[in-house]
C-alpha cells in the first residue's frame, strides 16, 4: 500500500499498484472532501488552493502554478 497526493508519483506507480483518491470541493472558501474512496489516479490538485485559502503572498502563488505548469508539461512529455 502506498499513500501519496503527488500526481507524478502516482503516475510512476500506476503499473503495479491499484489507484484510489478522495475527491475534494472548494465551497465557501473550505476545502470539503466527501470521504469516499474512488477508483482511479486524483485527477484534480488542491496544494494550491489551500496556499490561497491560507491567505499565503501572491507572489508565493503565482509561483507554485509557474511550477506546477512546468510539472505539468515535463509529466506529458514521458
Amino acid at each position: 500500500m502506498v499513500s501519496t497526493h503527488d500526481i507524478e508519483l502516482a503516475d510512476l506507480l500506476d503499473k503495479e499498484y491499484d489507484l484510489y483518491h478522495f475527491a475534494e470541493s472548494v465551497d465557501n472558501n473550505e476545502l470539503n472532501f466527501d470521504h469516499r474512496l474512488k477508483r482511479g489516479p486524483l485527477t484534480t490538485r488542491n496544494a494550491i488552493k489551500l496556499l490561497e485559502l491560507a491567505d499565503y503572498p501572491s507572489e508565493v502563488i503565482q509561483e507554485a502554478r509557474k511550477v506546477s505548469g512546468q510539472l505539468s508539461q515535463v509529466t506529458k512529455n514521458r
